[in-house]
């Protein structure tokens, strides 16, 4: 009865990895994505804000005549880029308003979701998180549920990255070729060549159903 009980208790340990949902194995495995620079992510956000705010500009300025300035005169196009600007940033002076229904249509159904849209992009690092890690999880999941005879290696030190230079040498894709190893920097070199990754002791039979041991071509 003790060995039953013991061989139980390993056997949830051993279970412990595969047992998590996908989103609770993306610091343990690793797909492949193209890397974006920073720069790039930061002008992109730049790109995409401006674009926003010249939509808006310019959808005020074709139906300028339905906005109201306190000055009781007609809208410049300076006017129009200055009330896009408050409105986007929700500042909203209130200097300058809509007052007949078609401009105020078109504040509900375009101008607001342009608001939410440029703030959202003014938030992008943090939203770029979020879906960075929701996007891995999806990764993961697609991957486990598809992977079959591929190859582990155990190891990128000099011994697996001859390996793996080997094999792809030979025609194999870098998609089909799983990484194992402990070492982070030796997971990253791994996974910035295109190859899946998985962060563990190759000795623990959970870390290798992880790497889809069980449908692998070869190890």
């Amino acid at each position: 009865m003790a060995k039953g009980r013991l061989r139980r208790r390993l056997q949830a340990i051993e279970d412990d990895l595969t047992a998590k949902p996908d989103s609770a194995l993306v610091d343990h495995l690793r797909i492949p994505e193209k890397f974006v620079s920073p720069g790039r992510r930061i002008v992109r956000r730049l790109f995409y804000a401006l674009a926003a705010l010249f939509a808006a500009v310019l959808i005020v300025y074709l139906d300028r005549d339905g906005y109201r300035d306190v000055k009781e005169t007609p809208l410049t196009f300076l006017d129009c880029f200055y009330y896009a600007t408050v409105s986007l940033s929700t500042t909203g002076y209130g200097d300058i308003t809509p007052y007949t229904e078609t401009a105020r249509l078109v504040n509900v159904l375009v101008i607001t979701p342009l608001r939410v849209a440029f703030l959202i992009v003014l938030v992008g690092t943090t939203v770029e998180t979020l879906t960075t890690a929701s996007r891995q999880a999806l990764k993961i999941q697609r991957w486990r549920n598809s992977v079959r005879n591929h190859t582990v290696v155990i190891g990128y030190g000099t011994k697996g990255r001859t390996a793996v230079a080997a094999m792809v040498g030979d025609g194999t894709a870098p998609a089909d070729i799983v990484v194992v190893d402990t070492d982070q920097p030796s997971l990253d070199r791994a996974n910035a060549a295109g190859l899946v990754t998985v962060r563990g002791d190759a000795n623990k039979s959970d870390v290798l159903r992880l790497a889809g041991a069980q449908h692998a071509h070869s190890i």
